[in-house]
């Protein structure tokens, strides 16, 4: 079985078309965009591959939490569903090698 990180929008009140949300995991019964990674945990066992996974997160939490306004600018509803997002899936795959790579670009660490 392919380990696999679910990346999922849940929608604030507003609206779709204004895509402000917080991600989070989704529960079964929610119809919320959701994107699933499939990975090989060997691909964690080196720093490049750590950056390369966290790459594809980053792109996915940009599909799950899309700005619809303006492609050019990113809101900052926006921008808080995909941080949280990230760190949702990045926390998801418990590895130290794609932590640090995930607090590296954050600069929290």
């Amino acid at each position: 079985m392919s380990p696999k990180i679910t990346l999922a929008m849940l929608m604030c009140g507003m609206g779709a078309a204004t895509a402000g949300g917080v991600a989070s995991a989704a529960t079964p019964d929610l119809d919320v965009p959701a994107i699933t990674l499939k990975y090989d945990p060997a691909v964690l066992g080196t720093d490049g591959g750590a950056r390369r996974l966290y790459a594809r997160i980053v792109n996915a939490a940009a599909d799950v939490c899309p700005e619809y306004i303006n492609p050019h600018w990113v809101s900052p509803q926006v921008q808080a569903c995909r941080e949280k997002a990230i760190e949702n899936a990045v926390a998801k795959v418990h590895n130290e090698r794609l932590a640090a790579v995930y607090l590296s670009s954050t600069k929290r660490g």
